[in-house]
């Protein structure tokens, strides 16, 4: 019989070939025209004073509009703030209602109304006057944001990133509304490498480029529903000295400077979902519908530098190049900076992390391992070993990396949750669950949401050690954490089936699959379980649905046998 399905986050570069979600064929392809549109209609421009910002509007009671937004666009509430919608209109932010849950989390609600007259009317090609300004519907659907692994590390079940949007109203002279595409890549965070912004809820990671000024704005599926607030972009701060010596003569500066490395960052809905009261909000779980190829270069924000013959510009310029598909240009420039200064760090582990990207893991373990060589200190460049050698299946050397990043920051949930995958998969159960319960106790010290990832995995590492009701209570808590979480519900129908309790798993079973129906190791496992049951014809239908999947998947093709054996054929 298969063994169970074991998912884990992996992140940095476990990336396939960029792909859409897949949806029922027949479906039609969402236009891209109305999801920028829609996105106009709820984004909201907003300025205060802190920075200006953007925000997107998630509910309306008659003339009272609810505004979700990044907190440090608000930054205070001792002054004005006021929006202007897409027509233009700019209104006050009623300060006696801006509401905040924790003060961990970079989220803010405010409120403004629109019962009187706008206090002004702003003109341009941005905004339009007969825009109305519409609520978004916000989307509690479980993205695939991870690679699913069996216990023999098969490939049979393939990450899809989907494509997804973030809008808002970057710091320009004449104001430009931008709404850009790009990846959704993984959401617990560990590409994040910054410390302090994993502890502000930051755990969805994508491609898409962004730009002062859009932070607060809203991250789109390609429904146009809102799955996220954008908040940051992911980076390195180097102190001057370092850089005084990087870039050499004629670099003046005498402050820490962030260098961008890495993706764009956003704080999940369901973060928000699980924050908020439970108000009446448009909200759907449904699978967004496929998305044709997209122009990933429509927008590209300006390179922070114009001198050339800084290593800097060829890492800024390399880190746009790749987010948008173009690897082998970005490589080229990361190869420019290099030849700059062969002890730029920065650059080994931005050429290293694109080689992972784009699956050349033993050529991403030597650039990252020759920045860990240059910087014994440098916590990203470990990662990005640990993360090649984990692709590699060289899960010794990969948990000697990982140990030696979490060495240099011991706060990163999600680096716990891959020394857990990788002590799993050494066969240590009882270290997995330590690791696991590490980065469970790590999430609720930071304030972040619990994580059904966590409690599934740790339930896994649990069913190896025969510790069945353990195994079976952290099932039922990372579904009850997230109902639409398909792992969790196909390793309880796994456990159901071990157990003999047949209705309860073929239940359990169908639910993941109505979550996730192009996952073939849910239904060879119901397969199995309709073959418990006598009900030879089914199995055969869910074994053709595996087949279908993965033709070459022994397990299904081993049962499909006995089954037809069964009917006499």
């Amino acid at each position: 019989m298969k063994k169970i399905n074991l998912t884990f986050l992996i992140a940095g570069f476990a990336v396939v070939s960029a792909a859409t979600l897949i949806s029922p064929a027949k479906a039609a392809a969402f236009n891209i025209n109305e999801i920028k549109q829609r996105a106009r209609e709820m984004t909201v421009l907003v300025e205060g004073q802190a920075a200006p910002g953007s925000g997107v509007i998630i509910r309306q009671e008659g003339s009272t509009y609810y505004v979700l937004t990044a907190y440090h666009v608000m930054a205070t509430t001792s002054e004005e703030a006021e929006v202007t919608t897409c027509d233009g209109s700019v209104y006050w932010i009623n300060k006696e209602k801006i509401k905040r849950w924790s003060e961990n989390i970079d989220l803010v609600l405010v409120q403004f109304s629109t019962e009187k007259p706008p206090i002004d009317t702003k003109k341009g090609k941005d905004f339009q006057p007969d825009c109305q300004p519409v609520a978004a519907t916000l989307s509690n659907y479980n993205y695939p944001l991870y690679k699913d692994r069996n216990q023999s590390l098969s490939d049979s079940s393939i990450a899809k990133e989907p494509y997804i949007f973030i809008a808002g109203w970057p710091l320009q002279e004449q104001k430009e509304f931008v709404f850009n595409p790009g990846i959704l890549y993984d959401n617990v965070g560990t590409s994040i490498s910054q410390p302090e912004i994993r502890k502000e809820g930051y755990e969805l990671v994508y491609t898409n480029l962004s730009h002062p000024g859009m932070s607060g704005g809203p991250i789109l599926d390609s429904n146009g529903r809102l799955i996220g607030i954008h908040g940051r972009a992911d980076g390195k701060e180097v102190s001057a000295e370092d850089l005084n010596e990087i870039v050499g003569q004629g670099w003046n500066e005498s402050e820490p400077v962030r260098v961008k490395i890495g993706f764009s960052l956003g704080i999940p809905i369901q973060t928000f979902l699980q924050l908020a009261p439970q108000e009446d909000y448009s909200l759907e779980s449904s699978a967004p519908k496929p998305i044709s190829a997209v122009d990933l270069d429509s927008w590209r924000p300006p390179v922070s530098l114009e001198d050339k013959n800084n290593p800097l510009y060829w890492l800024d310029k390399g880190n746009q190049l790749w987010r948008l598909g173009r690897e082998m240009e970005a490589l080229e420039d990361f190869d420019q900076a290099i030849e700059l200064n062969q002890k730029f760090y920065l650059a080994w582990f931005a050429k290293g992390f694109v080689l992972g990207f784009n699956g050349r893991y033993p050529e991403a373990d030597e650039a990252c391992n020759q920045a860990t060589k240059i910087d014994r200190n440098f916590y990203e460049a470990w990662r990005c070993r640990a993360e090649a050698l984990l692709e590699l299946k060289r899960f010794d050397t990969a948990l000697v990396a990982l140990n030696r990043a979490i060495e240099i920051a011991p706060d990163n949930p999600a680096d716990f949750t891959t020394q857990g995958e990788l002590r799993f998969f050494l066969g240590q159960y009882r270290g997995a669950i330590e690791s696991f319960n590490q980065g469970i106790e790590i999430r609720k010290n930071l304030g972040l949401p619990k994580s059904a990832l966590l409690y599934n995995n740790r339930g896994l590492a649990r069913l190896n050690l025969k510790q069945y009701e353990l195994a079976q209570t952290d099932f039922e808590r990372a579904i009850a954490i997230n109902p639409n979480y398909a792992p969790a519900w196909e390793n309880q129908g796994y456990l159901f089936l071990l157990s003999g309790q047949y209705p309860e798993s073929l239940a359990a079973l169908n639910r993941s699959l109505e979550l996730d129906p192009d996952n073939v190791n849910g239904w060879h496992n119901r397969g199995a379980t309709l073959y418990a049951l006598k009900r030879y014809e089914e199995a055969l239908d869910s074994f053709d649905q595996a087949l279908n999947l993965d033709p070459n998947y022994e397990p299904a093709i081993e049962y499909r046998n006995a089954v037809l054996e069964q009917l006499g054929n």
